[in-house]
This record gives structure tokens, sequence and C-alpha cells, in this order.
């Protein structure tokens, strides 16, 4: 007669791509996601000048920086082309669902991010320096740095990454970086619309001001980030987990 079994281990998060071995195509589609997510924005950087006079809004979708949502938003108030609607609904599969897969791909190679044995290009695309800035910066505020974060310059990505291998609640993190990401295509493409107005009124020399206070602002804020991060003497570990 058998031994009666002893109580169910309690079962956590995954820490690594080993604990989910039963999910091998997720981690595989996730993982393209991210590369492209990684890839294409920089193989776009030749293409800027050709696309910019011919298909903006591709590039636009492709490379949904905030450069370009500031020229974006001073075409839309000079040409009315292309729409606040259309800026939108082309910049959010790059600006808000490959940043969620980076969250995903940070929960489900949490301990390979950390010990450097994952794959290279993700370690290219995630670098440990950065990782652990955006781990301070996650200790010091929580999910509402996502918001900062998009109006900031911190990469979305890499701080999405580190939530994902952070005990931070998924649905919490997601909701406040979805409201970040409002927030950050509401400002830049704000600001150029704002620009635009200023270039209609005032010429280049007014323009050219207001692009610099712009981006004066957005370097004070991720300077101010920065120090806060660089205020934990002991990193984000000494933080009480949350549970995922």
């Amino acid at each position: 007669m058998s031994a009666p079994a002893g109580p169910p281990e309690a079962a956590g998060p995954p820490t690594s791509a080993a604990d989910d071995t039963d999910r091998p195509l997720l981690r595989r589609i996730l993982l393209v996601v991210a590369a492209l997510r990684f890839v294409i924005p920089i193989a776009m950087l030749p293409l800027i000048p050709v696309l910019q006079r011919d298909n903006f809004l591709l590039l636009l979708g492709l490379r949904p920086g905030k450069e370009l949502l500031l020229l974006g938003g001073g075409r839309a108030r000079i040409d009315g082309d292309p729409t606040l609607l259309e800026m939108w609904l082309v910049t959010l599969p790059f600006l808000v669902v490959a940043v969620w897969v980076f969250f995903a791909v940070g929960r489900l190679y949490r301990r390979a991010l950390r010990e450097g044995n994952g794959p290279a290009w993700l370690h290219r695309a995630i670098p440990a320096e950065r990782l652990l800035v955006a781990d301070r910066i996650l200790a010091k505020h929580g999910p509402v740095i996502a918001i900062l974060g998009r109006i900031a310059t911190i990469p979305p990505t890499i701080l999405a990454a580190a939530a994902g291998a952070s005990d931070v609640r998924a649905r919490r993190y997601l909701v406040a970086d979805f409201l970040g990401a409002v927030a950050g295509f509401g400002t830049a493409v704000g600001a150029g619309y704002v620009l635009g107005q200023a270039y209609e009124r005032g010429g280049p020399w007014l323009t050219g001001a207001g692009i610099v206070f712009v981006v004066v602002f957005a370097m004070l804020l991720t300077n101010w980030i920065q120090r806060e991060a660089d205020r934990l003497p002991d990193g984000p570990d000494d933080v009480p987990d949350e549970p995922a």
C-alpha cells in the first residue's frame, strides 16, 4: 500500500525560461515580437528621409519616437495630415502592444536576465546596467513611474522588462503603462501641434525655441528620475515582494 501523498507544493511565478517548458510556442512568439520591436526602429534609421516625405504614417508606425511624434503634431497643425486619430492607431502596436511583450519576456526570463545567461540579442536589447537602473526606479516609485517614464526619455521596453522581472502585479503595471503611453503620445503630439502653430505665427526661430524647451524638459525629467533611483543605497532587492 502506497504512502499517502504529502501536501502539494506552492506554485510560484515563473523565474526563467526553464520554468515554462510547457509553453514553448508562446515563448517563441514573444521573443520574435520583442526582437522585431528592437530591430525594426533601428533598421528604419536610413529610411527616415524617404519615408518622412512619401509615407510618414508607415515611418511613425514602425518608429514611434518622440521626435517623429513631434513632427507629426506639427504636420497635423500645418497641413491637417495626418490626423491625430491616424497617428494614434498606427503607433498603438509598437507603442503599447510590443512594449507589453517586453513585460512578458521579463517575466518569463527573469532569472536569465539577472544572471546574464539568456539569448545574446536579449541582453543587447535589455542591457544589464539599464535593467538595474529600471529596477531601482521601480523600487522607488512603483508602477506609476511607467507614466512619467513615457513622458521622459526612459526606454519603455527596458522599464517594462524590469517590471516583468520584478514581483509587481501585471495588471497594475500594464494599466499604468497604457496611461503613460497615452500621456507620452499626447504630450509629444500636443507639443508638436503647438510648435506648428508657433511656426505659422512666429516663423522658425520661435519654433526652434519651443523644440529646445521640449527637449530640455524631457531631459530634466529623466535626470530627476535617475537621481531618485540613485538615492536607493542597496537596490530594489530590499523592497518587500509584491505578488505577481
